[in-house]
């Protein structure tokens, strides 16, 4: 039942990065970048404010773990149902925003950021993460973004706040991503 649960919610994490790369058409956009890349060149944060986000993310981290362990544990479809969307993004990013301090919007805006950038330096292989691509396959805008700069889309300040707390942030992020990609 466990295999279940876990194929389930590989599922819906493989369809819904799937889904999330084009317009509310399903289509990228002609600069051929995504709206989530192109909304990080206007957001701006200090290392306080990523201070914040960590408790934040790890309050998520925490969520999801309990949401699969209650999963695993359920005797009703209904049951695994609730605690599997209890994994979800819509679920676990108020309460990331709660545990921070942040409103969730201004935390919705750092965490979109943080995760542009970990998962470009992920695929291009600058940090331990758990994401990998093949490039082989990618289209033109993916490569030109995985041969980028990670962190052009943000102001400088912001930037080097960022490589600031990446010692932090990083294991968390990756394990973040860990959990919702192979759910555990």
């Amino acid at each position: 039942m466990k295999r279940t649960c876990n194929l389930a919610a590989l599922a819906l994490a493989l369809f819904g990065g799937a889904c999330g790369a084009g317009n509310a058409n399903g289509e990228m956009s002609r600069s051929g970048a995504t709206a989530s890349q192109r909304d990080t060149k206007q957001v701006t944060f200090t290392e306080a404010d990523l201070e914040k986000f960590e408790r934040g993310l790890r309050k998520e981290v925490d969520a999801v773990k309990a949401a699969q362990k209650k999963a695993a544990a359920a005797t009703t479809p209904q049951e695994r149902g609730e605690a599997i969307e209890a994994q979800w993004e819509m679920s676990t990013i108020p309460l990331g925003a709660e545990a921070s301090g942040l409103d969730k919007a201004r935390y919705s805006q750092i965490r979109k950021a943080v995760n542009n950038v970990f998962t470009t330096l992920d695929f291009q292989g600058k940090i331990d993460g758990p994401l990998s691509i093949d490039l082989e396959r990618a289209d033109a805008a993916t490569k030109a973004r995985v041969s980028g700069d990670a962190f052009a889309g943000l102001p400088p300040e912001t930037a080097t706040a960022l490589r600031a707390r990446m010692d932090r942030l990083v294991p968390l992020w990756s394990e973040y991503k860990t959990l919702v990609a192979v759910a555990g």
